[in-house]
């Protein structure tokens, strides 16, 4: 059975595109600010990356997902429509830069040698638009797949019923973990604007 979770998030922080676009580029940096996620570790040889998030199912069982992405960048010429906000922030009409990680299309070799861990499928936006005042409005968009085996006694319910329950907790774990990576960068950006401030007077 197929699993999918969505999440979606924005926010505006005080750092100017290109600031922001570099330091969103941090692969390694950005996903260990989620909560949920173990390792990270960047396997230079294929260009991917190796993600391991563990959570816990509603009877207190681990889970864990592996997931293996490539990043992704690309300039946004023209803001598109879909990512458009829709309270009415203004948006100097500039373009911006879209970060994306995506399933790798090539993965090393592995194997999973218990039942309660799964290979999944990542596909995220992370979409920066320029703002006035040296900020950055940023909309983080993520869907992940995951392929469960369903085990007695859940294999006795209707799936539609099983996949519907899951998905929704599925995606209610994801909203809460992105709206926390986005407030850790809200203040790791902070800091680091302060830093290059003080710095910057020292000279």
């Amino acid at each position: 059975m197929e699993v999918v979770g969505k999440s979606k998030a924005k926010v505006i922080i005080e750092s100017c595109l290109h600031e922001s676009s570099l330091y969103f580029a941090d692969h390694t940096k950005i996903i260990k600010c989620n909560p949920y996620c173990t390792s990270v570790v960047h396997l230079k040889e294929l260009g991917i990356y190796k993600w391991i998030f563990q959570v816990k199912d509603p009877r207190n069982n681990p889970i864990t997902a592996i997931f293996f992405v490539e990043q992704v960048e690309e300039s946004l010429e023209h803001p598109s429509s879909s990512a458009l906000p829709t309270d009415g922030s203004a948006r100097q009409q500039v373009g911006g830069r879209c970060i994306r990680w995506v399933s790798a299309a090539e993965t090393p070799e592995h194997s999973i040698d218990n039942n309660h861990t799964f290979i999944g499928r990542a596909n995220t936006r992370i979409c920066l638009y320029h703002l006035d005042e040296a900020r950055t409005e940023v909309h983080f968009e993520t869907d992940i797949a995951l392929d469960f085996t369903l085990s007695f006694p859940l294999n006795m319910m209707p799936e539609g019923i099983i996949k519907f329950m899951s998905e929704t907790i599925m995606s209610q774990i994801m909203q809460q973990a992105t709206e926390s990576m986005l407030c850790q960068v809200q203040s790791d950006i902070c800091c680091t604007t302060a830093e290059l401030a003080v710095e910057g007077g020292k000279r």
